[in-house]
């Protein structure tokens, strides 16, 4: 009896219970609903208009619509991606504006293609990164309990979220504290990170608390993130906007819900105040970038910090002192600073510069001003922080259309998150000292005085250093070295370099780092690590100091044909690569391919097919990609090496890479050592040193590329190799075709001579009395062509046109120089080459 009593009571208070938690959860979910109920929210569409000037923007921004991303191909030329529903379509026709339509009903695009894709390696977070409840992204619910997760798991990094404020509905804005010392307010640069200011984009979200993720687990495991934990305070506030999150989720539980503002109510069934419009820096500018229109996604609200989001923040920042400030967003690749509401930059805008430089170093992507890269947008969150809290306020757009805009899913959540993740990091370095070696030169400290240094000779090193950090040193810096090749002893190893300040910059000169070579040393190259002390982090960087001069090995005008050619294979439709005179081509007003090549009197360059057609996009690089490959060179003989050309490229939407790479076996393999998918606005130099080994199967490609049907264009100028070569050595330019030109660049000392050798018959060496190296080309067979001299560069391009003999095809030559110098002379290497 008593039994059954207490059963049924047991059953009475899990009933009660059941039903609380039923209806709270039915009260819950009607409160975020309750804004869609009656009628159903309007489908989005991605439209891109093409803005011819100032003017047509300026147009355009008047019409108050949700602009979602904005790039520069060319200055004064942009393409808008706007979001808009059927009515906005109508709105743009009416004020005469063309669109091209991107993707209808982006909602359910968005959602089909979560459904359809898959994932790549496991991840550690719970869920996985990539595989959250909707459509691979985090719900709030989720987001929360990572959190929760940090704390638990790194109870001495990490804090207990704590709430700054609440939401126009009562959520809690949660806030996060990364430190070593979590507990303590210790005296170390502040650094905080927001995101989901905007609700339709998750990934910003995602990308920060991957940052958290990467700092807690790799603490005493990964140094740079050991070193911030241990140097920084760091505070997190990974969702902004709660309601407007949760409310995507009841629109699109499997996500690519278009809700960006919050859910406050305006009256009339209009809901929501764009948070990241709604700060007091700029909020009413004249200039507009905020609208006034409650309906409109850019709504500012009725006042400056109107809504308690907002508000929350601002008192939070208020209690700091940060010295940086990133509220991340998506999408468009780039990374946004000061000022948004009026043209122009800040007053310190070289100080952005070397940060931003820092923060894109490992990602490459465009950087600047909102006005000026993108458009007008007032009462946003950085130009307030920066005009009013004095801090450096970034705001990157992270990830491409092409990768799903505002709701990536598969593959590119974990792709988009984890590349990024060098640019969060450089932010928190960047915010205390940050020492980098900027430059350094080498002397002849003692010897013969011929400015090398040489066996038996010392040389000393002045190194200057860049502070890259908003904090000055705590304390004196100093630079010091370390031999990495046996037998080099290091004489003075240690500089001071005083407190190095803020941005600032410090050098050795007072103290040369001073070495020894010994006499009997046979190598190239000395290898010597310099170690920077002084910002805590300890940066070591080991560098190979040449034992032979830096000088031009090769140099290659486009003038001629010296092997240079269009790589087999390539997929591209039009513009694939040429030696040609480039046509001029513009589109709305800008330059796409320039009228000329870049070699002054010049007439060639190697472009990607040089005629102008009908317009821009007749004749450019379309739907694939096009490769220019340079012939097979040996470099074998070099100590360092240094490829360099000058390239001009146009692209239309910034998501089209150049890519450069090298193959050290022919091409059959390539590493890929530069990409890059801004337009250069010009002719620039490239620079790239070439790692070890240096082999005798070096080749160089250059892809231009047209995945995402935007205009390219690209061309490649005044090719040349530097290095640190032996007088009398030869390095060789040419593919053995027979009509073609051959390149032999002879290096030698300033007022010197070279007698070239060529034999088609090797021997072992012989040994000449009174002659530096070996005879190696068989003096039986040999051809001697005379008359070649040295300036002070130390460098004669030496071109011969290959003949077009019947009986030339299939053999091998043999080239050698004999370099004299007063009485003394040398015999250099051997190159080779195969008539084809």
């Amino acid at each position: 009896m008593r039994a059954s009593i207490l059963r049924k009571t047991n059953l009475v208070i899990i009933a009660t219970t059941l039903t609380a938690i039923t209806l709270t959860t039915i009260a819950s979910a009607q409160a975020v609903q309750a804004p869609t109920q009656g009628k159903a929210p309007p489908s989005h569409h991605l439209v891109k208009v093409t803005i011819k000037d100032a003017r047509y923007l300026t147009r355009l921004l008047k019409l108050d619509l949700d602009m979602a991303g904005c790039g520069v191909p060319e200055a004064g030329t942009k393409q808008v991606e706007i979001v808009t529903t059927d009515a906005d379509l109508v709105t743009l026709r009416q004020a005469g504006f063309k669109f091209e339509m991107m993707q209808r009903n982006i909602e359910d695009h968005y959602e089909a293609e979560m459904k359809r894709q898959s994932l790549g390696r496991p991840e550690t977070l719970s869920p996985p990164l990539g595989q959250g409840a909707m459509g691979g992204h985090w719900t709030l619910a989720q987001m929360e309990a990572i959190l929760d997760g940090f704390a638990k798991d790194y109870p001495s990094l990490c804090s207990k979220k704590a709430s700054i404020g609440k939401s126009i509905e009562g959520r809690d804005l949660w806030m996060v504290k990364i430190s070593d010392n979590v507990g303590q307010d210790e005296a170390e640069p502040e650094v905080f990170y927001d995101a989901l200011h905007h609700a339709r984009e998750p990934l910003s979200m995602e990308t920060t608390i991957v940052f958290m993720e990467e700092l807690l687990a790799g603490y005493g495991k990964d140094k740079e993130a050991t070193f911030l934990v241990n140097e920084r305070e760091l505070f997190f506030v990974p969702c902004v906007n709660p309601e407007g999150y949760e409310h995507n989720r009841a629109l699109r539980p499997n996500g690519g819900g278009m809700w960006r503002k919050n859910r406050r109510p305006n009256g009339g069934g209009s809901y929501g105040i764009d948070l990241n419009r709604n700060y007091a820096t700029g909020w009413s500018a004249p200039n507009g970038g905020n609208s006034t229109n409650p309906n409109s996604d850019v709504y500012r609200g009725t006042a400056p910090f109107s809504e308690p989001e907002t508000l929350a923040i601002e008192n939070f920042i208020k209690t700091r002192s940060f010295v940086q400030i990133c509220s991340c967003h998506t999408y468009t690749e780039i990374l946004l600073q000061p000022w948004g509401y009026k043209p122009g930059v800040t007053s310190n805008s070289a100080e952005y510069d070397l940060i931003g430089d820092r923060m894109t170093a490992a990602n490459p992507m465009q950087r600047g001003g909102i006005s000026t890269i993108l458009y007008t947008a007032a009462g946003g969150s950085i130009d307030h922080h920066h005009a009013v809290h004095g801090a450096f306020g970034w705001s990157p757009e992270l990830g491409k259309s092409s990768e799903g805009g505002f709701w990536p899913a598969g593959q590119n959540i974990i792709n988009i998150a984890r590349r990024h993740q060098p640019m969060f990091r450089a932010m928190a370095l960047t915010s205390g000292a940050l020492l980098s070696i900027d430059s350094f030169t080498v002397s002849e400290v003692s010897g013969n005085s011929n400015g090398t240094i040489e066996p038996g000779e010392t040389g000393g090193l002045v190194v200057k250093v860049q502070n890259a950090g908003a904090n000055a040193t705590v304390g004196p810096a100093s630079v010091q070295i370390t031999s990495k090749s046996p037998g080099v002893t290091v004489l003075v190893g240690n500089a001071s370099l005083g407190i190095v300040a803020k941005f600032g910059s410090a050098l050795n000169s007072g103290t040369p780092l001073t070495f020894r070579v010994p006499s009997n040393y046979t190598a190239k190259v000395v290898d010597i690590e310099i170690a920077l002390l002084g910002d805590g982090l300890g940066t070591k960087e080991t560098h190979s100091i040449s034992l032979l001069p830096i000088r031009t090995v090769l140099s290659h005008n486009m003038e001629a044909d010296r092997g240079f050619s269009r790589g087999a294979g390539g997929t591209a439709t039009t513009g694939r690569w040429e030696r040609a005179a480039p046509n001029a081509t513009s589109y709305q007003g800008n330059t796409f391919q320039p009228g000329s090549q870049h070699t002054p009197g010049g007439r060639f360059c190697w472009v990607t097919d040089g005629r102008s057609g009908s317009s821009a996009g007749t004749y450019d690089v379309d739907s694939g990609y096009t490769d220019l490959l340079s012939p097979v060179i040996d470099l074998s003989h070099l100590g360092l090496a240094q490829l360099e050309f000058y390239r001009y490229y146009a692209e239309s939407q910034g998501n089209d890479d150049m890519q450069v790479s090298v193959s050290r076996d022919g091409g059959s393999n390539w590493s890929s050592v530069f990409t890059s998918s801004s337009s250069t606005n010009g002719w620039v130099k490239f620079q790239h040193k070439l790692a070890p080994p240096l082999t005798r199967q070096m080749r160089f490609r250059v892809r231009a590329q047209d995945l995402q049907a935007s205009l390219v264009e690209c061309l490649i100028d005044d090719f040349e190799i530097r290095g640190s070569n032996d007088n009398g050595n030869i390095t060789l330019l040419s593919s053995g075709v027979p009509g073609s030109t051959l390149q032999l660049g002879v290096n030698g000392s300033n007022g010197a001579s070279a007698t070239l050798l060529l034999g088609t018959t090797l021997i072992a060496g012989i040994p000449i009395p009174g002659i530096g190296g070996k005879l190696m080309v068989d003096p039986a067979s040999t051809l001697l062509l005379t008359g070649y001299s040295f300036g002070a560069s130390g460098f004669t391009p030496v071109d011969l046109k290959i003949p077009t003999l019947s009986g030339l095809p299939g053999k091998t030559f043999y080239w050698q120089a004999l370099h004299i110098a007063g009485s003394r002379a040398r015999f250099g290497n051997v190159q080779t080459i195969t008539i084809r």
